[in-house]
C-alpha cells in the first residue's frame, strides 16, 4: 500500500489555466485528517477564480472519508477543535460552489462520507464504472457535516435522499448515473475531467460564473442555515454514549477509512 504523506495532503499544479488538486493520502484511502482539510481549504481559496479546477484522489481511491485510525480533534479531544474541523469541510463545500469557475471531480474507487460529500460540492461528477459511495455517518451515529443534507436532496430527491442518508448502503457506478449523483462513467475519470475542464477554460470565465451563481444560488438559498444547523446536529450526536458505542463497533469489523 502506497505511504501517506500528511507532509504534502494535496498536490497543486496548474496546467493549461486548470488548477489540477490531489487528494495525497494514498496509503488511507485519501480519508480526511486536520492536516487534508486545511491544506484542500487552502488550495480551494488560492485557485478562487483562476480557472477550472479538477479534484480527484491518488492511488486507489478518491476519498474513504474520516479516518479512523484519527480524530479530527487531534491536539485537545474537545467539541470546540472538533468544531472548527467540521467548519473546514463546510468551507469546501463553500469555496467550491462559490468558485466562479466550474469545478470537476474525478472520482474513483471509494467516496464515502466526507468524500462523497466534497465529490458532490462539485459542478461535474466525472465517476469510474467501478465507482463505490455510501453516506455511513447516521449507522455509526455521527451526522453529517458537508452540506449533504440539503445538497443530496436535490440531486436526488427527497425520498431517495433520505433512503441514502438513513441507510447508508452503497451505491455503484451505474446507479450512481441514473440517480444523478455523477454527470458520466469513464473507464479514465481524471483524463475524462481533464478534457473538459480544457473545454471550459476556453470558454468566457464571465458568462460561466453568471451561470453558475444564478444556478447555486436560486437551488440552495438556504445553505448556509442548513450548514451551522449540520454543525450542531453532528456535535450533538458526537458527544452521546451511543454513538461512542457505534463508532468503536464500526472501526473493529474490520473497515478500511470509513469503506466497507
Amino acid at each position: 500500500m502506497s505511504a501517506d504523506h500528511d507532509d504534502r495532503p494535496v498536490l497543486v499544479s496548474e496546467e493549461g489555466g486548470i488548477v489540477r488538486m490531489t487528494l495525497n493520502r494514498p496509503g488511507s484511502l485519501n480519508a480526511l485528517n486536520v492536516p487534508l482539510l486545511r491544506a484542500l481549504v487552502t488550495a480551494l481559496r488560492a485557485a478562487h477564480g483562476a480557472g477550472p479546477v479538477v479534484i480527484h484522489g491518488a492511488g486507489r481511491a478518491f476519498c474513504a472519508g474520516e479516518d479512523l485510525k484519527q480524530t479530527l480533534a487531534p491536539r485537545t479531544g474537545g467539541p470546540e477543535e472538533l468544531r472548527e474541523s467540521f467548519e473546514m469541510l463546510q468551507d469546501v463545500t463553500r469555496l467550491m460552489s462559490s468558485n466562479p469557475s466550474p469545478v470537476i471531480a474525478a472520482v474513483h474507487g471509494f467516496a464515502v462520507g466526507g468524500g462523497a460529500e466534497i465529490a458532490l460540492a462539485a459542478d461535474m461528477v466525472i465517476a469510474s464504472p467501478s465507482v463505490r459511495l455510501r453516506f455511513p455517518e447516521v449507522p455509526i451515529g455521527h451526522a453529517h457535516t458537508g452540506g449533504i443534507s440539503l445538497r443530496l436532496p436535490v440531486l436526488v430527491g427527497l425520498l431517495k435522499a433520505k433512503e441514502l442518508l438513513l441507510t447508508g448502503r452503497w451505491v455503484e457506478g451505474q446507479e450512481a448515473i441514473g440517480l444523478g449523483l455523477a454527470n458520466e462513467l469513464s473507464e479514465r475519470p481524471l483524463e475524462r475531467a481533464m478534457d473538459l475542464a480544457a473545454r471550459f477554460a476556453a470558454q468566457p470565465p464571465r458568462s460561466m460564473a453568471a451561470t453558475k451563481r444564478a444556478l447555486e444560488v436560486s437551488t440552495f438559498p438556504q445553505q448556509e442555515a442548513v450548514l451551522r444547523l449540520e454543525v450542531e446536529s453532528a456535535l450533538h450526536c458526537f458527544a452521546s454514549s451511543e454513538a461512542e458505542r457505534s463508532f468503536a463497533e464500526f472501526t473493529s469489523s474490520g473497515t478500511v477509512a470509513g469503506a466497507r
